[in-house]
């Protein structure tokens, strides 16, 4: 869990222009990063959603929103899907993905951020976003608004592989 929080907290961080992130490219929607710290070198893809729905609609600003594919290779770390929402989530809520309305994955969550639950469905997850071309993720915030976020994964196979490329 506190390697998953630092991962978040560095992708944060990467993904904030004024900080230290060097673009490997962007590819349609997705973009691939790199950056360096005390762990070493990681690489990340990330896309912002191309649209959001909450119910109730009355919401106030969020945060920066981002789902993000993590490769540190010094900690081990692969292709490791994670979100940041933009508001801390309610306590104990799950958090659902859904590839092209069918494919179907649940991440559990800390603050504003979210994980697969079941880290040996990550590779699937990862499949059916480059398999795929729209994906939903869904979750509750702590005042209880329901969000739905659409991400296009137009560019995520090329994203995946400058990544690989970059931290093999």
């Amino acid at each position: 869990m506190k390697a998953r929080i630092l991962i978040t907290a560095l992708l944060a961080a990467a993904a904030t222009p004024a900080l230290a992130a060097t673009s490997i490219g962007t590819f349609k929607q997705w973009g691939a990063y790199t950056s360096s710290d005390s762990n070493g070198k990681m690489c990340f893809v990330a896309s912002q959603p191309q649209s959001s729905k909450y119910q109730p609609n009355n919401v106030s600003a969020r945060d920066p929103v981002f789902f993000m594919v993590t490769t540190i290779p010094g900690k081990n770390i692969r292709n490791e899907a994670s979100t940041i929402i933009g508001y801390p989530f309610a306590d104990n809520v799950k958090v659902t993905v859904e590839i092209d309305g069918s494919n179907k994955f649940t991440m559990f969550t800390d603050k504003d951020s979210a994980w697969i639950e079941n880290p040996s469905q990550e590779a699937d997850l990862i499949a059916a976003m480059q398999k795929g071309t729209r994906m939903t993720v869904i979750g509750k915030s702590r005042r209880g608004t329901l969000t739905t976020d659409t991400y296009s994964l137009s560019g995520i196979t090329a994203a995946l592989d400058a990544m690989a490329k970059e931290c093999p």
